[in-house]
């Protein structure tokens, strides 16, 4: 067993285990088939003596079919890396590969810093226009009698379903775009700027092959908006959506990106510009030029004060450019600290919005400068077998040296990558007949046929996956209103279910390592329900299952089912909680969470850990609020060491059963308690945690390995 560390004291040694499944396994397996979760009529009780073993299932027939990958004859284009391009063995793309002149004053070569996105962007226009010159017009007449039928029934209005348009009559006989290693060479890296993936094509990352993200920061920037930049101001503030995604879209059907290589965003490398104008920050905390300078097109003079977060203009600077985490440290940590308001404009892995199956498959992700994918208001939306992790071990490739990478140097760790969430699912404003984007020219071709996007979230199955990053490892959003209707929740598993699962939205043998864990919210404002989260490790991770909201967003999350959950060496195993944050009320008044019909079964927490289970107070916070008393049961729920278990709770309606953590009636904080916490738990007979902790998958991770 290999020991490994990190900056935080909650890490702890790996372990790992060789136990074969038996035949309890099997019984388990067929009776979590059989079952409806614990919370509704048909509960269940679960054999003592055959406790399921979390992180062995490999067969769930609560889910979806498998995605699978493309076969050789439905690819429309295959792209070959260029030789000059060959990843280290910690998976970096080396600084010398696209090194870029030294000087305030010199302008990066597009050829070299940014060599591939004109050729992958123009095989994914051409394939996409291929696509929907196939299958645009059936998409469009599906759609057409759907809503015609819908208007009939005086049904929600949201057009064909993804499980409608999943059958193969819409789909392509060709429809992907592969990125292969050299045929000729070592080349196995691809270097390329914000890409946009169109309607109905498949982005194929072929074995062997990372695709980049450039260092140049003109590609980032969208019309009108200054991308690398950290809020200088209540009114400038930074945000994401001042920079282009590294893969976006819109208005998508049967779009996915997958395959067995992986996409790295390069966030801990060093920012270059291909205008010599367009101001940067250095790590010196001067900047480059002023906003204002460039754009007249002109360069301002040595000291006249920074627009973009830094101090002053100094063209003598002979610091390096700042990297996107080193903006997202300063914007988060530093001014915002300082200030309030801070935070940074850095740009996303994937963005896209409002889309009808979108697939997710076996693609590893690293090193993202924001978010890492952000789908919203999707109707089948499949994320299988996935591994993310930020930082990586090639985080370490920065022109600063090894060892020595952020600015104040610190190494990056998880405490350290801000605002790197791994998966936000969220749901979305209603899209009123919108057209398919066909291309990075976002026009839609005369054979498109308009396509309606209700804006919810919803079919969702975010399974198998490996996950650890600085912030949340999954979260789901309700972020916008799809409905005017505020009671009709934007994220809800018990809308429009598909035929082939068994619930609507479903999380589940997912391997969590650093990171936020399983969250709902903040953006709980249009609502959350009916979510179903079940064999989940979480190995290391600051929180487990956390639900959060405040003022600000407001919103009703219920119906949550957490089932068979192994965690160890968790900061806080289970955090529900209306107070996230300070940000501000919205003009019209507070918002107010609420949070009820929350259900956790058979977890088992190892080693000392917070628990902290809040509702809303009433008249708290200076308002007139009413009470929203965080509604929950919790059924054997039990600790290795209760007494190493701290526990919060206030303003909470509690049914205990099997639990041994510290949680009492109190007419001082409000809690009130059916049945009663006990130490008379066996912990075996819970849950079975043997094999549930493994080692990340993969041999650059800087988790290390251990003995098999």
């Amino acid at each position: 067993m290999k020991r490994f560390t990190s900056s935080s004291a909650r890490k702890a040694v790996r372990r790992d285990s060789n136990l074969s499944h038996n035949l309890s396994q099997l019984a388990w397996l067929l009776v979590l088939v059989a079952c409806d979760p614990p919370g509704k009529d048909s509960q269940v009780t679960y054999a003592s003596d055959i406790p399921m073993r979390v992180g062995t299932i490999s067969h769930d027939n609560n889910l979806p079919p498998e995605p699978s990958l493309p076969t050789d004859d439905q690819v429309c284009a295959t792209l070959e890396a260029n030789n000059a391009y060959v990843k280290r063995p910690d998976g970096a793309l080396a600084p010398e590969a696209d090194k870029s002149p030294a000087g305030v004053a010199v302008a990066a070569d597009p050829a070299i810093v940014n060599p591939d996105q004109a050729r992958i962007q123009a095989a994914l226009d051409a394939c996409g226009v291929s696509v929907d010159a196939e299958v645009g017009a059936a998409i469009g007449a599906a759609d057409a009698a759907a809503l015609a039928q819908q208007k009939a029934d005086g049904a929600t209005q949201s057009g064909a379903s993804a499980e409608e348009l999943a059958k193969p009559q819409y789909r392509a006989s060709k429809y992907a775009v592969r990125l292969v290693v050299s045929s000729t060479g070592p080349g196995n890296g691809f270097i390329s700027g914000p890409l946009i993936l169109p309607s109905g094509v498949t982005l194929w990352i072929d074995k062997g092959v990372t695709l980049f993200a450039t260092r140049d920061v003109m590609p980032f920037l969208p019309a009108g908006k200054y991308c690398a930049n950290t809020a200088v101001g209540p009114s400038t503030a930074g945000s994401s959506g001042n920079c282009n995604a590294l893969i976006g879209g819109k208005y998508l059907v049967n779009s996915a990106v997958m395959g067995e290589g992986s996409i790295d965003s390069r966030a801990y490398a060093e920012i270059v510009t291909s205008n010599a104008l367009y101001p940067l920050m250095k790590v010196d905390l001067t900047c480059s030029n002023t906003y204002a300078a460039y754009k007249n097109g002109e360069k301002a003079a040595d000291g006249t004060p920074c627009d973009d977060g830094g101090t002053i203009v100094n063209s003598q600077s002979s610091a390096r450019n700042m990297t996107w985490w080193d903006l997202a440290w300063l914007g988060n940590m530093v001014e915002n600290g300082r200030t309030g308001y801070g935070s940074q404009s850095n740009f996303r892995m994937m963005v896209f919005d409002w889309a009808k199956n979108l697939t997710l498959y076996r693609i590893t992700m690293n090193n993202s400068a924001n978010f890492h994918f952000v789908p919203g208001g999707v109707d089948g939306l499949t994320v299988w077998g996935i591994k993310l992790q930020t930082p990586s071990q090639a985080a370490y490739a920065n022109p600063a040296g090894n060892y020595n990478p952020l600015y104040t140097g610190a190494l990056f760790d998880e405490d350290n990558v801000k605002n790197t969430d791994a998966i936000d699912p969220s749901s979305e404003s209603a899209s009123a007949l919108a057209l398919p984007i066909i291309g990075s020219t976002a026009t839609p071709t005369a054979t498109s046929g308009q396509v309606m996007f209700d804006g919810y979230l919803k079919n969702v199955a975010v399974v198998y996956n490996y996950v650890s990053t600085g912030d949340d490892d999954i979260v789901l959003k309700g972020s916008k209103n799809p409905s005017a209707d505020a009671s009709i929740p934007g994220v809800d598993g018990n809308r429009d279910v598909a035929s082939n699962r068994k619930w609507g939205i479903i999380i589940a043998h997912n391997h969590i390592y650093w990171g936020h864990g399983i969250s709902i919210g903040s953006e709980t404002n249009s609502g959350v329900a009916n979510v179903h989260v079940y064999d989940n490790s979480f190995n290391g991770s600051e929180e487990a299952l956390r639900i959060k909201s405040d003022y600000a967003r407001g919103g009703e999350v219920s119906n949550i089912y957490y089932d068979h959950i192994c965690a160890r060496n968790i900061l806080n195993a289970l955090l529900f909680t209306p107070y996230y944050s300070t940000k501000a009320v919205p003009a019209a008044g507070p918002l107010f969470p609420n949070f009820h019909d929350i259900f956790v079964s058979d977890m088992y927490i190892e080693g000392a850990s917070n628990v902290r289970l809040e509702g809303l107070r009433e008249n708290s916070g200076g308002y007139a609020v009413p009470a929203h008393p965080l509604g929950m049961t919790l059924k054997n729920v039990v600790a290795s060491s209760p007494d190493d278990i701290k526990v919060v709770s206030s303003e909470a309606n509690l049914t205990l059963s099997g639990v041994n953590l510290a949680l009492f009636p109190s007419s001082d904080n409000s809690v009130a308690v059916t049945g009663a916490a006990t130490r008379s738990v066996d912990p075996s007979l819970v849950v079975n945690c043997d094999q549930a902790y493994v080692d990340f998958p993969s041999a650059t991770s800087p988790f290390g390995t251990s003995w098999p």
